[in-house]
């Protein structure tokens, strides 16, 4: 089947939004993040079941988005392979032999074309691609490039860009993303930092997920070590430590964060049990018998809510937020299938007093 035009990034964004098990993809330019999310959706940023694999040519890092490298590298493996030309999708079973590189550029200003079509028809590019990803060599988790390319909203591509003008437009949420915009750049980094964390020693809590033990984690950093952090964090600057660092830091809090955890017994199972009450109330199954009662006991089992007791009130308030309207937007932030993003903005937007803390709690 041959592609072009809108209906180009239309059936390619579509099966990136329902990939099951694989994203492969070999381009020699990459554009900046918010263009490329725009291309490939943001649905298999979740999903852990997606092998990914990336193959580019980091020599042309001047047509190379140093911050979407970043991510990708956050969540996937990135192979340099000298002299790649080709560009190559493939997403399960789909195969897209294009001329469009991974860019905002080509997908929306550019007269590209694509040729489309299952591996069960011609499972060739499988073995191709394998091949380059052999050859390849594993690109670095601390890559820059070596000439100041662009990063952020602009694209530096090869090729007189001058003049060019919007042909077809590139995949969009249908309600505009303010407040969580971020979202999947947050996750990124929060994978990366599960990696290094596991990487220092053995599970601590093992009765709890890997992402919630590292939540704990978190907790005991800001509201229970001696040196815990003021709002001061906020404006101070930031130190730049390499993956290295990162884990002498960690050795560091860790092995002070076992000790804390000797002399709190019973906070594991604290947690656990309040993990299970919210996934228990709002599960698929149940959240449609959703009451008052059960509401107030997911907000107690809430970080964010307990921290604040006036939100609290204000939020279970019935002038505020009916029970019907929390029930509603529970549904669509847990088991809707709109983008992430619009769902957090929809809740937020809705549930009075509920609060953006609080929507990214429940989320995990």
């Amino acid at each position: 089947m041959i592609l072009y035009g809108n209906e180009l990034v239309k059936i390619i964004r579509s099966e990136f939004d329902n990939v099951k098990n694989r994203i492969w993809i070999a381009v020699p330019f990459i554009g900046n993040w918010n263009s490329v999310k725009k291309i490939m959706g943001t649905k298999w940023i979740h999903n852990n079941n997606v092998e990914m694999k990336i193959i580019t040519d980091i020599r042309n890092d001047n047509f190379i988005d140093k911050d979407t490298i970043k991510q990708f590298l956050y969540r996937s493996k990135v192979r340099t392979l000298p002299g790649l030309h080709a560009k190559i999708y493939i997403i399960d079973n789909s195969v897209f032999i294009t001329s469009a590189n991974l860019t905002g550029t080509a997908f929306s200003k550019r007269y590209e074309i694509c040729n489309c079509f299952n591996l069960e028809y011609d499972n060739r590019i499988e073995e191709v691609f394998i091949n380059w990803w052999e050859k390849g060599k594993q690109v670095k988790t601390n890559w820059h490039p070596s000439t100041k390319s662009k990063s952020g909203n602009k694209e530096n591509e090869a090729g007189n860009i001058k003049g060019l003008v919007k042909l077809w437009d590139l995949p969009q949420e249908s309600i505009k993303i303010s407040n969580f915009k971020d979202y999947q750049n947050n996750i990124n980094l929060y994978n990366h930092f599960l990696k290094i964390y596991n990487s220092v020693s053995d599970r601590l809590l093992s009765n709890l997920s890997f992402y919630h033990e590292l939540d704990a984690f978190f907790n005991y950093l800001f509201h229970e070590d001696e040196n815990t952090p003021s709002h001061e964090y906020l404006t101070k600057q930031h130190r730049k430590l390499t993956d290295n660092q990162r884990i002498l830091e960690l050795k560091k809090y860790k092995n002070k964060f076992i000790d804390w955890l000797k002399y709190n017994p019973k906070f594991e199972n604290y947690r656990k049990d309040r993990v299970l009450i919210v996934q228990e109330k709002l599960s698929k199954i149940n959240i449609d018998q959703l009451n008052i009662n059960n509401i107030e006991e997911v907000i107690d089992s809430l970080h964010t809510m307990n921290s604040h007791a006036l939100n609290r009130y204000r939020f279970l308030n019935p002038r505020n937020n009916n029970e019907e309207t929390i029930k509603n937007n529970f549904k669509i932030l847990l088991h809707d299938n709109r983008p992430i993003e619009e769902r957090m903005e929809l809740c937020n937007k809705n549930l009075k007093y509920f609060g953006k803390s609080s929507i990214r709690e429940l989320i995990l």
